[in-house]
């Protein structure tokens, strides 16, 4: 009888409030096993950056690079937060100083498919417990974002079944790290059925004791690092997979290092160092309002409107998390005014489209303002007012109108907002146009700052 015991970990997102415990944890797990002859293996499913810590977006993912090559981890895929926050020559050279393969069989080179990255293989193969293991890895199509990064992205399934045809006859077991999500892993799992192993992330679902489908197991470790996930494999006599298991170890129950609170403090510390350099001074304070307009709203509304050619903006006053000024305006405090990894789109409705829209704002603004929203790219707190300048809604008459006006029906008004209204179902009808465009790697952040230049820098001047 032999074993092999796998680790995961998944959609840290950056909570490095976490990693002390976790990366104790399982340097611990790889020293027993050097000392013991155990057979081990260590993988990290993607999104493990996410530029909403200061020490994220200060070293564009790298600082997070540098603690999984602490352990060092066998192999990792890269989730959305890799793939499509980052610029292209960001991820172009995210990994450089990994000690680890990047795994991810649906990503390429440039949009046309045609060629693959520098910085990430299909499969990899990992020799333990005397077997021969492909690891393959997969990640959430995004095909919009990928190529406007100058990317491209596949169809994870057909990818997959391509890189399993052509795996070396002899391997043993096949293990798939998948940025997919569950429905995706749970279809992979009927489709293909040859994958002993899918190792899951990206919809933050925790499997505490795995899910068996068919003769694929599946496991995931939630979310922000709230959890390491464990997989235990054994062989038979025969030399027969007779087993599998998997269990999570939560991670507030871990023994935490001496050393934690210094550590969590030095990430943020380290990442506001990163991010000291002065934007712009501010003669007065500029203030934001969670439940109406602000001098804040009003900018990025000017900012990005400008930017996406748009004729309104569309946003959620939640976004807005802190007040900024006097004084000096440093790259700190813009992230952390406007910390999330959302990007601008544009959308273009007809006018019937646009009244549809008007309605389900004005159906939805009031349950919404308290909403605790998690997810779609916001890292706020509560969702917030609807702002949507422009826009408005006669009560009397029962219409939307534009400006006043009844809405035209002969006329195209492009609607430019962020991804949290493409992702989440709060106003369907922006999801179900047809007509986006996607303005890459400039996050909300980016676009804020810009204006900000131009209001108070040195081209006013």
């Amino acid at each position: 009888m032999k074993q092999l015991t796998i680790w995961h970990t998944n959609d840290i997102h950056s909570h490095l409030e976490h990693w002390p415990r976790i990366s104790s944890f399982l340097k611990a797990k790889k020293k027993r096993a050097q000392e013991t002859g155990e057979n081990v293996l260590f993988f990290d499913i993607g999104d493990f950056l996410d530029r909403v810590h200061p020490l994220t977006e200060g070293t564009a993912g790298k600082a997070n690079v540098e603690l999984l090559n602490e352990l060092p981890f066998d192999a990792v895929t890269i989730g959305n937060n890799e793939g499509t926050t980052l610029s292209h020559d960001g991820l172009e050279t995210l990994y450089d100083r990994a000690k680890f393969p990047v795994v991810c069989a649906n990503i390429y080179g440039n949009p046309e498919r045609t060629k693959r990255t520098d910085w990430a293989v299909p499969v990899v193969y990992k020799y333990e417990a005397g077997l021969k293991i492909a690891v393959l890895g997969a990640t959430a199509a995004f095909r919009e974002y990928y190529e406007s990064l100058g990317w491209g992205i596949e169809e994870p399934i057909q990818a997959l079944r391509r890189e399993l045809a052509g795996l070396d006859a002899d391997t043993d077991l096949i293990i798939l790290l998948s940025h997919l999500g569950l429905q995706f892993d749970e279809q992979i799992a009927v489709e293909l059925p040859e994958i002993d192993v899918v190792l899951g992330g990206h919809t933050h679902h925790l499997l505490e004791t795995g899910k068996q489908v068919g003769e694929t197991l599946l496991a995931a470790a939630g979310r922000w690092g709230e959890y390491v996930g464990e997989v235990t494999l054994t062989w038979n006599d025969a030399c027969e997979l007779s087993e599998k298991k998997a269990r999570v170890h939560e991670t507030s129950k871990l023994t935490p290092p001496k050393d934690e609170a210094e550590q969590i403090q030095g990430f943020f510390q380290k990442g506001k160092e990163e991010l000291s350099d002065v934007i712009v001074h501010l003669p007065e304070k500029i203030e934001t309002n969670w439940f109406g307009d602000s001098s804040i709203a009003e900018i990025l509304y000017a900012a990005a409107t400008e930017w996406a050619e748009g004729d309104a903006f569309l946003t959620n006053a939640g976004i807005f998390m802190t007040d900024i000024g006097p004084g000096d305006v440093t790259a700190f405090d813009v992230h952390q005014l406007l910390p999330h990894p959302l990007n601008l789109i544009a959308v273009t409705l007809s006018g019937s489209e646009l009244e549809v829209l008007i309605h389900e704002i004005i159906r939805k603004r009031d349950e919404l303002k308290e909403l605790p929203l998690r997810g779609f790219g916001f890292r706020g707190e509560v969702f917030g007012s609807v702002l949507m300048k422009r826009a408005s809604f006669d009560t009397i008459r029962g219409i939307p109108l534009w400006d006043g006006e009844p809405i035209s029906a002969f006329r195209k008004y492009r609607i430019v907002t962020h991804d949290t209204f493409v992702f989440a179902p709060f106003f369907p009808i922006i999801k179900q146009s047809s007509e986006k465009e996607v303005y890459t790697p400039e996050l909300l952040r980016d676009i804020f700052a810009w204006k900000l230049k131009q209001l108070y820098g040195e081209e006013k001047e």
